[in-house]
């Protein structure tokens, strides 16, 4: 512990101890016993602060989890995170995955955010994806829907080769002269 916890410790049972010795004077107690009371009353706030203060003990610890061997627990927790209130998928995971299938998109030359490429989208994923990727704050994305549109982004097929690079000039050069 610190110097400025024992010094607040102190302090607050000092506090406590005066005001029960105080009263304890007040309500007929001779001087003496009053302050055998409160010497007493300090004592025992003054353990029972530093005691909640300190580490608990090593058995009341919470047991440390096993190293994951893989990717598997980390899927799981994310499994069990993506779920609220166990009807609907959560927003911050609709988001993250709509930013992976915006980017999957673009390497095909869509993009979810241009009106014109809907239609196209949503027979490249299916109407169901495209829901959940477009979702409606009034009806929430079920896990049922979810991992549909998850699936149906994973199957986009990869995009078509743009053909052989071309050459680079050789009058360009990459440094200032």
């Amino acid at each position: 512990m610190s110097v400025g916890v024992v010094v607040r410790v102190a302090v607050i049972a000092l506090f406590v101890a005066g005001l029960v010795g105080g009263a304890a004077r007040v309500l007929g107690l001779d001087g003496p016993h009053a302050l055998t009371v409160g010497c007493g009353v300090f004592a025992l706030v003054l353990i029972l602060l530093t005691q909640r203060s300190v580490v608990p003990p090593a058995d009341l610890e919470p047991q440390q989890a096993d190293a994951s061997t893989g990717g598997r627990r980390d899927l799981e927790q994310l499994a069990w995170s993506m779920v609220e209130h166990r009807t609907h998928i959560r927003g911050i995971v609709i988001s993250r995955v709509r930013a992976i299938a915006a980017h999957r998109l673009a390497e095909h030359g869509l993009d979810l955010r241009r009106p014109e490429d809907d239609a196209t989208i949503s027979a490249l994923l299916g109407a169901d994806a495209f829901a959940v990727l477009r979702p409606d704050r009034e009806k929430p994305v079920s896990p049922r829907a979810f991992d549909a549109a998850l699936r149906a982004v994973e199957r986009l097929p990869p995009p078509e080769p743009l053909g052989p690079a071309r050459a680079i000039p050789e009058d360009r050069t990459t440094r200032a002269d």
